[in-house]
């Protein structure tokens, strides 16, 4: 994809919207695949990427929070799926995210467009059922939270968009897998203005369909590289933006012999745990 239609992509529709408890975000971005790579020489990469970056791509910066490598969030996933596992094989998912101490939605992500571009379709949970998820986000309780809230016809939400873009109801899904991630984040500015949103997420896996005493934890790895998410327009139009993360995916690539990967990460932890789709 030449970097003038990865900049026309991110032209035209704002790149992050929100009404009420109901946000749409439409994600460009490139993930590539870290699985065995150490953390340590993840770092090292990431040194001398932000000491070369500004002369590979003028005006780019890379800056990290305080302690991002020491005290990454984590941040729990719950995939939701048919018994039969229709979401899988598309690209498409439907999961809770949660942290313990920030947030709580319940999203739909649509698959890959032409343009590389994912809308996530995300609702934002309140009060107590946001509580009960980011307690026990695979318990009872908070699978109840989630069934309800696909069985709802009065509010827009991720369930009314799985049953319009790939005809499944939203009423039929269970959990299937639960992923653990710790999140290592850095962002790429542009002129001293957010551009991209990078991290290497660590993940641990599991089989939510099995039996409590048959499941196994798996790791998975990969680096993501895609736009920052209240970016603003103009710098979402700069075909630096698209430039920034061709430059590092491909630098990733040479330094560690890894590969892009298409598989989202629902995708990718069903292949670790031998699920096959």
């Amino acid at each position: 994809m030449s970097r003038e239609r990865q900049s026309e992509a991110m032209s035209g529709e704002p790149v992050y919207e929100r009404e009420g408890d109901f946000v749409v975000f439409n994600q460009l971005g490139v993930k590539v695949e870290m699985d065995g790579v150490p953390l340590d020489e993840y770092y090292r990469w990431l040194d001398e990427t932000e000491a070369t970056i500004g002369a590979v791509v003028p005006g780019a910066q890379i800056a990290e929070k305080p302690n991002a490598r020491v005290a990454p969030p984590l941040n729990t996933a719950i995939y939701y799926d048919t018994e039969t596992l229709d979401i899988l094989p598309t690209g498409a998912l439907l999961r809770t995210s949660c942290n313990k101490i920030t947030h709580a939605f319940c999203a739909f992500k649509a698959p890959v467009d032409e343009r590389r571009v994912r809308r996530d379709h995300r609702y934002m949970f309140s009060g107590e059922e946001k509580a009960l998820i980011q307690h026990a986000p695979d318990s009872a309780e908070a699978v109840a939270v989630v069934r309800n809230l696909m069985s709802r016809t009065d509010i827009e939400h991720p369930g009314m968009h799985l049953r319009e873009k790939m005809g499944i109801d939203p009423r039929t899904v269970i959990p299937s897998i639960r992923l653990d991630d710790l999140r290592y984040t850095f962002f790429v500015w542009l002129d001293g203005r957010d551009s991209l949103r990078c991290s290497i997420d660590c993940y641990d896996v599991i089989n939510l369909r099995l039996p409590e005493d048959q499941r196994q934890k798996q790791q998975v790895a990969e680096v993501e590289l895609s736009i920052y998410p209240r970016i603003a327009q103009e710098i979402a139009e700069d075909p630096r933006t698209p430039q920034l993360i061709d430059v590092m995916s491909t630098s990733l690539q040479q330094t560690f012999g890894v590969s892009v990967t298409k598989s989202i990460k629902y995708q990718r932890s069903a292949t670790a745990l031998g699920i096959p789709w």
